[in-house]
C-alpha cells in the first residue's frame, strides 16, 4: 500500500468511525513511536481519520496510485 491508493476499509473499522462509505484515500504515513512504526492518515467520508498500519492487512486495495 502506497500514498494514493484508493482503499475498501473492513466493516469493523467502518463501525467504529461510523462512516457512510468504507471507501478511503491513503494521504500519508504519520511516524509513532511505539512498535507500530506509523499511521495511515486516510480521507473518507468528507474528513481525515488515523488508522494503525494493521489496515495494511485488512483493507483491500480498489485502485493503485501511480
Amino acid at each position: 500500500m502506497k500514498v494514493g491508493d484508493l482503499v475498501r476499509l473492513s466493516r469493523g473499522v467502518g463501525n467504529h468511525f461510523d462512516l457512510e462509505s468504507y471507501v478511503a484515500i491513503l494521504v500519508k504515513k504519520r511516524p509513532r513511536a511505539d512498535s507500530y512504526e506509523y499511521d495511515w492518515i486516510v480521507l473518507t467520508d468528507g474528513r481525515y481519520i488515523a488508522l494503525g498500519r494493521q489496515i495494511e492487512h485488512s483493507a483491500r486495495i480498489l485502485s493503485e496510485s501511480r
